[in-house]
């Protein structure tokens, strides 16, 4: 089986991360999934963005938490990028109708770490149901026991364990917490056999963020089941070059 390609907050390399003009870039590209991050308003929307705050990635300034969604739309979140201009924040529930007429995969990252959104496992897994995306999403956090809850919700939802450093058997981890993947930083499978083990006991393995010809060349050959990467096209050349 291929090497799936999913974009991390969209098509990232180029367009305003985890924007709507992100995702759509990643699906012209030929990503076959697409990762993003989710925080919650002070009004109980679920929002696309990598920080607690809005500061670096907007004109504005402060946390989501203490906004509501009509104040975060008034911002614009091109990232100081030249060529974009009134970008608006998007909500998770606009990105599903989206991606609902493709046949991406979303990797969903529950932000819930800094900040305490109390109950946004219920409402992202909620509002993915309503939207009929149930079979095309997973659920990723370096907040683990947020993940837990996931699978207290429904124990057939799949999740993927991010973490950053070098672990010894995370097979064995994922298979305590019933996961069905492991999201490492890539360069922690050098550990030697990491993903064999892996896929010998049935656990996905999807590293992030894998940017570079030579690494992604270096997770093809190991026989990842995606990468996460900035670059959707340049892992698509590089993963049709090695076919």
């Amino acid at each position: 089986m291929k090497t799936l390609i999913w974009a991390h907050r969209g098509a990232s390399g180029y367009a305003p991360e985890n924007t709507m003009e992100a995702f759509k870039l990643a699906h012209q590209q030929q990503a076959d999934g697409i990762e993003l991050d989710i925080h919650m308003t002070k009004d109980g929307h679920l929002v696309v963005a990598h920080d607690e705050t809005i500061d670096r990635c907007s004109d504005g300034s402060g946390r989501i938490i203490d906004k509501t969604l009509k104040e975060l739309l008034s911002y614009d979140f091109s990232n100081h990028l030249p060529n974009y201009k009134n970008v608006k924040i998007p909500t998770l529930e606009e990105v599903l109708h989206f991606v609902k007429g493709t046949d991406l995969t979303v990797d969903i990252e529950i932000k819930s770490g800094l900040v305490n959104y109390e109950g946004i496992e219920e409402r992202v897994t909620s509002l993915v149901s309503k939207t009929g995306m149930k079979k095309r999403v997973i659920y990723s956090s370096f907040n683990h026991y947020s993940l837990m809850l996931i699978k207290q919700i429904d124990k057939s939802i799949p999740i993927g364990l991010l973490y950053t450093e070098a672990m010894v058997d995370p097979h064995v981890y994922a298979a305590h917490l019933t996961a069905e993947a492991v999201h490492p930083f890539y360069y922690t499978l050098a550990v030697p056999d990491t993903v064999k083990k892996c896929r010998e006991n049935g656990i996905l393995v999807n590293p992030w963020t894998v940017n570079t010809a030579e690494h992604l060349g270096w997770m093809y050959k190991e026989g990842v089941n995606a990468v996460i990467t900035n670059y959707p096209d340049t892992a698509f050349k590089i993963r049709r070059q090695m076919a």
